[in-house]
């Protein structure tokens, strides 16, 4: 209720002031120089700080030893806790005075994984990438086109993402095949800890493994086991239904393939790292393992993994390793004379965009 109280009067006072914040923090950076600017956010270990000569900078945090705004933030700890306040100049180096008054509070830097100016829009709350392979062989007059994006947004109380994927193949003289993926998934954070409630939604089609379509929609709670400047790692589990329709080939050729459908509840656990580094050259690996075990079909399970490797070559744009991999261990059989592919594998060389 205090907190509440807060806000409101942090809302009020943030009502009163200009529009458009002036360039008037101040950031030292290890060296000790003071740069005159305005903070726009952290996240993911780096300060992403507008100034009026230098355009927008990106500083990396550990190279940060103070920071000072007459503005209104919300600033998180690795431990989930929130402060909100102005950031006093009276801190030390390595350290930051959260103060909403009558309440001050003493952060350490390092203990600091996002800063959110409280007026903060959607835009300022969103963060993704967008990565784009092709390759062409003359030989076989082969083509493959890949795609994956991503987008994450974290407000005071929800969060949310979009991703996709694309997988298209085409061979002289063999069927063209292809994959393709979307999943939009929705949490509120419980509290000031890290623990969510979330729901997601999701639709597949995977011609290798003869899967027309499949709808799923899942519950369940989650937690960020470590959120540092460096890494973040995330751990959900829960329920879900699906419902898939695969493609029966038929051996008799004269008879056109059906589709069958069937109807599933499944648990799930899904689990994602992410490892970034911001010393040239930038590094970001993303780690994900989605396994979906069957409940009213003991013994399958169905799961997806990726790892994705990305170096930057410029300013927010990477060249990137993409390993992705979709298993079945109980496909239904699609062709009475060969057994049935359970794991459909691939990797991918990609040009991407991060923001």
């Amino acid at each position: 209720m205090l907190r509440t109280s807060w806000l409101v009067l942090a809302t009020l006072a943030m009502s009163a002031a200009p529009a458009t914040a002036q360039k008037t923090d101040v950031v030292t950076i290890q060296n000790g120089d003071a740069i005159t600017g305005e903070i726009k956010r952290l996240d993911r270990g780096r300060l992403e700080y507008g100034t009026d000569d230098m355009g927008t900078l990106q500083i990396e945090w550990t190279k940060v030893q103070r920071l000072v705004s007459v503005w209104y933030f919300e600033v998180e700890q690795r431990s989930g806790q929130r402060y909100y306040g102005t950031l006093l100049d009276e801190a030390e180096a390595g350290t930051l005075i959260v103060a909403l008054p009558p309440r001050r509070d003493t952060l350490l830097l390092r203990s600091i994984v996002r800063i959110t100016p409280i007026e903060a829009g959607f835009w300022h709350r969103l963060n993704g990438y967008v990565d784009v392979g092709f390759s062409y062989a003359k030989a076989n007059n082969a083509t493959d086109l890949t795609a994956s994006w991503r987008a994450n947004y974290r407000g005071r109380k929800w969060g949310g993402s979009l991703s996709g994927k694309a997988y298209f193949q085409n061979q002289e003289g063999v069927d063209a095949t292809s994959s393709n993926s979307v999943e939009l998934s929705l949490q509120r954070y419980l509290g000031e800890q890290r623990w969510a409630l979330g729901i997601f939604t999701s639709a597949e089609q995977n011609e290798e493994q003869s899967l027309a379509l499949r709808g799923r929609f899942g519950a369940g709670i989650g937690r960020t086991m470590v959120q540092t400047n460096s890494s973040i790692l995330s751990l959900n589990a829960g329920i879900s239904i699906s419902s898939e329709r695969h493609s029966e080939e038929s051996v008799d050729p004269g008879v056109e393939a059906q589709d069958t459908a069937t109807v599933n509840i499944e648990g799930f656990v899904k689990f994602e790292w992410a490892i970034f580094r911001f010393d040239t050259p930038e590094l970001d690996v993303l780690t994900s393992i989605n396994a979906y075990p069957g409940i009213t079909e003991l013994g399958r399970v169905v799961s997806d993994a990726e790892l994705r490797v990305q170096y930057e070559i410029v300013k927010d744009f990477f060249l990137g390793f993409n390993v992705t991999a979709d298993l079945d261990t109980r496909p239904p059989s699609t062709d009475t004379t060969t057994d049935p592919t359970k794991l459909d594998f691939r990797t991918e060389v990609t040009v991407g965009w991060s923001f």
